[in-house]
């Protein structure tokens, strides 16, 4: 064979060694098909079996699939018609995606390729180059994605800073007012020429709008501790039909006197003659905050609560609270239990309030394992639900000691009384209110004062710590005084005290416990609680 011939033949023998070695390499697959609806494959690289999961030889002259058929079927008329229009002008195809597998899964690819015509403009043949995409769409997704959960955590965020921004302005009126009243009529009860009835009355005003500025501190801390997670339920045996009761005399007390409403405690079909086992103190301040509710927007007719036994399927215990007040139209039901929302309409604008009481009550529901609804129409009455976890347990026989009614006898209607208060106004109050019963007080300034004031007096009765004290706290105080005198009496005196605080004071030894501000009644109350169960 002449030289140049065998020169040029070993030269066409490289060229097809390098396209071999160039295919053999690419991440995707080369092909060449006809240009019909099959899109008929004359020649695919091996790479074709790590994407479509085919070999050559299955889709070559389709033998087994036609490649028209790997092609998901939502891009197949898309496709052709794509490829028919830029072959018109001779243009490159670049198009991403859907295959379905020889084994079923879905992966994306993207698609470059071109005519090849004759020499009077027909096409012949498509070559082209496929290539798997599937991770890169994946990444695109997730980005995208997670794009859209910033975007609505942005909105989220942008929402909960207007309400709370409403919230506060709100807040600030509600601050302001009862401040106005209480600055206001302190300043008229300096008038000399009152009349003892005006002086009452304005008594009156000042003591309500105290206690209407303390709900609503005790708001904001409360859905503040909740939000930051610092509250958790803490499980005890709990007499239902003693808490319906109690919350019955508690609440309609508080109803106030303009209002023509009564309050019903409807006693159920099937009652519930055993303890449950769930957070007491959460689960009144559910029912406190429905009724309160309830309370505060009907002024006529009835605010009545019960509950139903759901045994069977859920085992679940059902609360109701029913009104015959101002209703809540449809498009609010959602709101009503969002945190910092407050409806804001007329009557609402008129009753004014926190706009926290549901949203806590919400939170405390589902931190039992609970769920909360709404029925309501405005204009119509309204009816919330919530229902917890039905868990029966059998009564404790509670036994009091046999001394009980000696030690009450030995202490008499007067006991020594040991007042723990750094505050000088605190003491007064407490010194004044607990000599006019009779009672002897001593007063300790600090823990390590109470401590030593103990120590020296084998003679005093009871105990009120204030928590929060200079030098020696009331906690580490407490553990010195109950070394000393194990059954010592002693109640908490705390500005904290919240839902949680309770079983915290509790669990440290204290045999009882009261928030600021302290009221009277409550705390003579307390006072003769902690003696006999003592």
């Amino acid at each position: 064979m002449p030289e140049p011939i065998t020169s040029e033949l070993n030269s066409v023998e490289d060229i097809r060694r390098t396209l071999a070695t160039i295919i053999g390499v690419l991440p995707g697959f080369i092909y060449r098909c006809r240009h019909d609806k099959d899109w008929t494959m004359i020649f695919v690289s091996n790479q074709c079996t790590d994407i479509t999961g085919y070999t050559p030889d299955e889709l070559t002259h389709n033998k087994f699939i036609s490649y028209n058929d790997v092609i998901a079927q939502e891009y197949r008329t898309y496709l052709f018609s794509r490829w028919k229009a830029l072959l018109k002008v001779d243009g490159m195809l670049r198009e991403e995606y859907k295959i379905i597998r020889k084994d079923g899964k879905v992966r994306w690819v993207l698609e470059q390729g071109r005519g090849i015509f004759d020499s009077n403009g027909k096409v012949i043949y498509i070559d082209g180059y496929i290539t798997d995409i599937t991770a890169r769409k994946e990444a695109e997704d997730r980005l995208i994605q997670k794009n859209i959960e910033l975007h609505i955590a942005k909105e989220k965020a942008e929402d909960s800073n207007r309400l709370k921004t409403a919230f506060l302005a709100n807040l600030s009126h509600e601050i302001r007012t009862p401040m106005n009243a209480i600055l206001g009529f302190s300043d008229l009860l300096k008038e000399e020429d009152l009349e003892i009835e005006q002086r009452d009355n304005y008594v009156e005003i000042i003591n309500d709008s105290g206690n209407h500025l303390l709900s609503l501190i005790n708001d904001i801390i409360e859905m503040s501790k909740i939000e930051t997670g610092q509250i958790s339920p803490n499980l005890e045996e709990v007499d239902v039909n003693l808490l319906m009761d109690v919350i019955k005399k508690t609440m309609s007390s508080s109803i106030p006197s303009g209002k023509k409403l009564e309050l019903i405690y409807r006693i159920p079909d099937v009652r519930l003659y055993e303890n449950i086992k769930t957070d007491p103190v959460k689960l009144r301040q559910i029912l406190t905050n429905l009724i309160s509710n309830s309370v505060k927007f009907t002024d006529m007719g009835f605010v009545e609560f019960w509950y139903e036994l759901n045994i069977g399927e859920s085992d679940t215990i059902s609360f109701f609270v029913k009104d015959t007040g101002i209703g809540i139209d449809r498009e609010n039901h959602k709101e009503i239990f969002e945190r910092f929302h407050r409806i804001l309409n007329e009557q609402s604008a008129i009753k004014g309030g926190s706009g926290l009481g549901l949203a806590i009550a919400k939170a405390y529901v589902e931190m039992l394992g609970g769920e909360i609804s709404l029925d309501s129409e405005y204009g119509k009455g309204s009816m919330f639900k919530f229902s917890i976890p039905l868990s029966v347990c059998r009564k404790s026989a509670r036994s009091k000691s046999a001394d009980n009614s000696k030690k009450q006898d030995e202490m008499g209607n007067s006991m020594r009384i040991l007042i723990a208060e750094d505050e000088d106004t605190n003491y007064l109050y407490l010194s004044a209110l607990l000599t006019k019963y009779n009672h002897k007080v001593f007063r300790a300034c600090n823990g390590k004062e109470a401590v030593d004031i103990i120590r020296e007096n084998e003679d005093i009765d009871l105990v009120l710590m204030d928590i929060k004290m200079p030098i020696l706290n009331g906690f580490d105080a407490l553990k010195q005084i109950k070394k000393m005198r194990p059954f010592l009496l002693v109640i908490a005196q705390t500005a904290y005290a919240l839902t949680d605080d309770e079983v915290n004071i509790r669990a440290s030894g204290f045999d009882g416990y009261i928030s600021k501000p302290i009221m009277k009644q409550p705390l003579m109350t307390l006072i003769d609680t902690v003696v006999k169960n003592s």
